[in-house]
């Protein structure tokens, strides 16, 4: 099969693209070439002869609508949304495509976001919200598009208001399944800005964000803060990657590996930026005990999150779960919620965390999450429950417990890391996990 791909646009010098698919051609067993092209905008309405000297051609902005002038074909969808982002190359013709609506659609999925028959508001109406737009129209959302001017939108069955409508909609009570950030507000550079405030955001039960630089948006913090599930645009990233890769091979890309590709960038990402380290697993798996260790190590900041909570509620554990779980979960989202705000911070969780949807994604949006893997039956023979309202009925319940939770630590974590040995080697591999060495998918 060849494999010569590359991306064209005006400026690239911080497209993610040909780290995405080399990692594609790592994990299928394959060589590739996946090339960088930024061209002048006079050129990209007569660069046919240059796409044709590859396999398939991905398009960004602010070409995806000029680059249709050359092709000699367009497939039904790219048509719809008036805009190309995928060329194939058939013999000597040119076919275009657009796998955003599928990047975004296996965004919500990742989470676990249904919208079918759901409201759903979207905010801004360039060439990325009209995607958006298709792919939530195709899984049977009622959509709303929010643009500073309204008049713009031509989109069909779509209502369209201005933002000083939404705010008064979701003063008189507004309820939605789902907002989405279509606009650059929060983009790096200029981070630390929200499309919209508190008051909008708390109307919805979900927010999606396309940008992913950075990962951990002011729009998705808000949505955090208020207890939302929260999708971040990283995973739409690759995930229409592998869909442009599905159209150029002519069979399906397995959706394992947009996940697996997914959780190796956000956790290289994470550490590049000295953003936390979260350490998760069942109680009495070495959590603190490495984090401890990193930390003397590293020269970061520990924070055991029980001993957190406790100094945050002036409560004790024990004394939190009297009032019911729930009252300790609230809790623990609580401060999962204000650590996630800082950085360089080694956070060895509690063991139940990760039951909490919310709190998962926060895990994979605001640091590098290492699930920490004991064999139980090492756990067992050690544990401690004097202090442990969910083992007053003994430690056997762990087995329990950690069935339960098994592959919610899995789902929240980027990297795995075996501690059944001493904490001399267990160290040693964290700091080789957290490291500058390869991480294995």
């Amino acid at each position: 099969m060849k494999n010569r791909f590359c991306v064209i646009g005006e400026k690239l010098g911080h497209t993610r693209s040909p780290q995405i698919h080399d990692l594609f051609f790592s994990l299928k067993g394959e060589k590739g070439v996946y090339d960088v092209k930024e061209i002048k905008r006079e050129d990209i309405g007569s660069c046919r002869d240059f796409l044709l000297g590859y396999d398939g051609v991905n398009v960004t902005i602010p070409y995806k609508k000029d680059v249709m002038k050359n092709l000699d074909r367009i497939s039904e969808e790219a048509e719809k949304i008036g805009a190309v982002n995928t060329v194939k190359k058939v013999g000597d013709k040119l076919e275009g495509y657009n796998s955003d609506p599928y990047g975004f659609s296996a965004m919500l999925k990742s989470r676990d976001i249904n919208v079918a028959g759901a409201k759903v508001v979207v905010l801004g109406w360039g060439g990325a919200a009209r995607s958006v737009v298709h792919s939530l129209k195709e899984q049977g959302a009622c959509v709303t598009v929010v643009s500073r001017d309204p008049s713009n939108v031509d989109e069909k069955e779509i209502r369209a208001i201005s933002y000083a409508i939404l705010e008064e909609e979701c003063a008189k009570g507004f309820k939605g399944r789902l907002i989405v950030n279509c606009t650059p507000v929060g983009m790096y550079p200029n981070e630390g800005k929200s499309p919209v405030g508190e008051s909008v955001i708390a109307r919805f039960d979900a927010l999606a964000d396309i940008v992913y630089n950075p990962m951990y948006t002011e729009f998705l913090r808000i949505g955090a803060k208020l207890g939302k599930r929260c999708a971040g645009g990283l995973y739409m990233l690759v995930a229409q990657a592998m869909k442009s890769q599905s159209i150029w091979r002519g069979e399906e890309v397995d959706e394992g590996i947009s996940a697996k590709i997914f959780k190796k960038l956000s956790y290289e990402e994470a550490l590049k930026n000295g953003l936390n380290i979260y350490l998760t697993g069942i109680m009495s798996c070495g959590k603190s005990t490495l984090g401890k260790m990193l930390a003397k190590a590293t020269g970061r900041r520990f924070i055991d999150m029980d001993e957190y909570i406790v100094e945050r509620e002036v409560r004790t554990i024990p004394q939190l779960f009297a009032e019911g779980e729930k009252t300790f979960r609230d809790a623990e989202s609580r401060a999962l919620y204000e650590l996630s705000l800082e950085k360089g911070l080694i956070v060895a969780t509690g063991g139940g965390v990760i039951k909490r949807a919310r709190n998962r994604d926060i895990l994979l949006l605001s640091g590098a999450t290492v699930f920490v893997k004991r064999n139980i039956d090492n756990i067992i023979k050690t544990a401690d429950c004097s202090e442990r309202p969910l083992l007053s009925d003994g430690a056997e319940k762990l087995r329990s417990i950690y069935a339960a939770r098994k592959s919610r630590y899995y789902a929240s974590a980027q990297a795995v890391l075996n501690n059944d040995g001493d904490e001399k080697e267990g160290l040693e591999k964290l700091l080789e996990t957290v490291g500058e060495k390869e991480i294995k998918l």
